[in-house]
Formats: structure tokens, C-alpha cells, sequence
């Protein structure tokens, strides 16, 4: 009867021990969807203080412009921008999206940190979808070339 004991005791001692020397690594977690957000509106400041500075500039802001803008912070190279002049009133639109897969996690962050801005969301052939809003129009130059499905932010830069 004592053998049985000492059996099941070992048995357990053995077993924990086993599982004290094992040693786990922690799977790499990638950027959360806020992270993301909040670099993606750090680049859309950077891109709309561009803009104010230089009202009649069209097309996208190549990221060695943006470096006065930025400063410090280092935008995820993922975004793309595009500005174009407002034709009835000053001041331009501003135009933030992503053309990569991983991009796809920031769209909940993104209309999160926009408080559920129309002009916050996933790229539908040639407009913004966002949930509970009616879909807004992409620029003329960015209709259809901005995947399905990636984030678009969109901005007014205006004093």
C-alpha cells in the first residue's frame, strides 16, 4: 500500500518537475490596431501642416518634405497622402491611406480616434465607407487606385 504512494508521489514530483524546467517564449506581438491609429493620424497631421504651408501644392508629398513636419516621430512607411487645393475655398484636402495588408488592423483605431467620422474608413472603388455613414467621395486621382478594403482618412487643411 506505502509502495503505491510512493509510486504516485514520484509520479508527480517527476511530472512538476518536468513542467518547472520548461521555459516558454511569448509569441511577438505585432502593432494593436490604436498604435497603428495613432501613426497614421501623427503622418495625417505631418501631411496637413505640408499643406497649410504650401496651399497650391497637388499630388503626393514625397516623405522627404514631410521631415521638417515630422520632426522625431517616424511614420509607419506603409502610409501614402495625397493633397489637392479645395477649388470654391481655401485651404486643401488632405488624403491618408495605406496600400498594404498589414494596414487592414488600423481601420477600427482609425474610426475610434476620427469619433466616427465619415471621412474615416475602407476604400470602396471610388469613396469612403464607414459604419453608419453615407460614403464619400474619393478625389478624382485616387478613384479606383487605392486597394479595397484599406483605411482612407481624409482632412481639411485650413486656417
Amino acid at each position: 500500500m506505502y509502495v503505491i504512494w510512493a509510486v504516485a508521489v514520484l509520479g508527480m514530483l517527476s511530472g512538476a518537475y518536468a513542467l518547472m524546467n520548461r521555459t516558454s517564449t511569448p509569441l511577438a506581438q505585432g502593432p494593436s490596431s490604436i498604435e497603428l491609429a495613432l501613426n497614421m493620424r501623427e503622418y495625417q497631421q505631418a501631411v496637413v501642416a505640408f499643406a497649410l504651408a504650401n496651399p497650391s501644392f497637388t499630388g503626393s508629398v514625397p516623405a522627404s518634405s514631410l521631415g521638417s513636419q515630422l520632426g522625431s516621430f517616424n511614420a509607419n512607411a506603409m502610409w501614402q497622402n495625397y493633397v489637392q487645393p479645395n477649388a470654391d475655398f481655401t485651404g486643401s484636402l488632405v488624403v491618408v491611406y495605406a496600400i498594404a495588408v498589414p494596414a487592414a488592423a488600423v481601420v477600427t483605431g482609425m474610426q475610434q480616434l476620427a469619433q466616427g467620422s465619415a471621412l474615416a474608413g475602407v476604400a470602396q472603388g471610388a469613396t469612403i465607407v464607414s459604419p453608419g455613414n453615407p460614403p464619400v467621395a474619393l478625389p478624382p486621382a485616387l478613384a479606383n487606385v487605392i486597394p479595397a478594403g484599406m483605411p482612407v482618412w481624409m482632412a481639411q487643411a485650413y486656417e
